[in-house]
């Protein structure tokens, strides 16, 4: 054999070498890819039961029903249980930003937005707590954030904790039969 043929098949099986570690090496990149996206799902998910978990505390309950109902009457230290609370919910909402500007979690972030600002930002103590408090986000997110999150809260409709729960109220609720005569 020519050293000439040696030197090409020397070369071929480089480049095959070099072929078959690109491949693992693709396939290992998109194992550690879905390693992370699903850490970031855990600990978005574990964020939001965060949050959720300190509304199943019976006082907290009671302070998110004070803040629908009579806001004016909020203590001080009842506005800074609340402000904890929400403080909490604005962190996830830029962290949901974050991961999807990322490519870490599908979908648009207006969605996760707006489903937030109808479902917890709902009622004029809410709304009255981000606008006070919305300047100092202006250096966590950019301006799309805050703008998407001033829109989504905007949008939500107002009382809608009050009008599901006297919907739900009215349809469990025991219907009365008319007596037979």
């Amino acid at each position: 054999m020519s050293s000439d043929r040696v030197t090409h098949l020397l070369t071929l099986a480089a480049n095959i070498g070099v072929i078959i570690s690109i491949g693992f090496l693709v396939l290992e990149m998109q194992q550690t890819s879905a390693i992370a996206t699903a850490e970031v799902r855990l600990e978005y998910s574990a964020g939001w039961r965060t949050v959720d978990e300190a509304r199943q505390d019976e006082s907290f309950s009671e302070l998110i029903i004070k803040s629908i109902e009579i806001p004016e009457e909020l203590s001080l230290e009842e506005f800074i249980r609340l402000d904890a609370y929400y403080t909490g919910i604005i962190d996830q909402m830029l962290t949901a930003q974050t991961f999807r500007a990322a490519g870490l979690v599908d979908g648009p972030f207006v969605d996760v937005a707006e489903n937030i600002g109808a479902i917890y930002f709902s009622n004029q103590f809410a709304r009255s707590w981000w606008g006070q408090v919305r300047s100092d986000w202006s250096a966590a997110g950019d301006a799309d954030f805050l703008k998407i999150v001033d829109e989504a809260i905007l949008a939500g409709e107002p009382g809608r904790a009050r009008r599901a729960y006297e919907s739900i109220k009215a349809e469990v609720a025991p219907r009365v039969k008319s007596p037979k005569f």
